[in-house]
């Protein structure tokens, strides 16, 4: 709970008191993200591994905008992430194995706004989910009783920067920059174990998510 509120004060901090445009209370928007990556170790004349990581995320917020500067809202996100590890052994050949994980969050959020003139907007956002994680092994027929789902609640919170072109009615365009700084703590099921990761300005590009806003 002391890095949130770490980040509460950061988020705080970067908030500004300048003239704002504040024509509509209440905004809904729906983002996505698609990422991908890989990476290797070793090299073809000893035991090497290569991982590869696909996931598929959306989230959806609604937001009450309190004043010029300030909102409050809340949102449910959901991903989906596959991955590929595999290994090479010189002399015995290569073997992999496909997991897919599903989380399931939702919470709370606070956002700032640094500029908005009804056209453009750019704001910080500072928000807290509470959900699960859920992780099987790929296809689900080669699973056996020692590699069932493994299940985990997980706490995440993060400050992200995010900005808006309205251009009909309302109807905008956003682009955000997700994850600038976050923590997640992760609690397995079944099994007294706990990990905690917390990141600055990690995988900034591949945290990039689109969306479309509606304010009313």
């Amino acid at each position: 709970m002391t890095k949130f509120y770490i980040l509460f004060l950061v988020a705080c901090i970067l908030a500004t008191g300048r003239s704002y445009s504040q024509e509509h209370k209440f905004n809904i928007s729906v983002h996505t993200n698609l990422g991908k990556s890989n990476s290797s170790t070793g090299t073809a004349s000893e035991n090497s591994s290569t991982a590869e990581m696909k996931r598929f995320t959306i989230t959806p917020r609604a937001v009450f905008r309190i004043d010029n500067v300030w909102a409050i809202g809340a949102l449910y996100n959901y991903s989906n992430v596959t991955n590929r590890s595999s290994i090479v052994i010189p002399g015995l050949g290569e073997g992999y194995l496909d997991t897919k994980t599903i989380d399931q969050h939702a919470g709370v959020l606070v956002q700032t706004y640094l500029f908005d003139n009804g056209k453009f907007a750019a704001f910080l956002e500072l928000d807290g989910t509470k959900g699960t994680s859920k992780t099987k092994i790929l296809p689900e027929e080669q699973s056996t009783w020692l590699s069932q789902p493994t299940r985990a609640n997980v706490y995440s919170s993060g400050i992200h920067a995010g900005g808006r072109y309205t251009f009909f009615k309302g109807l905008g365009a956003e682009v955000r920059l997700n994850r600038l700084v976050s923590y997640r703590h992760l609690k397995t099921k079944d099994v007294d174990a706990e990990t905690s990761h917390f990141d600055l300005f990690s995988n900034i590009w591949n945290e990039v998510s689109l969306g479309l806003s509606y304010q009313f």
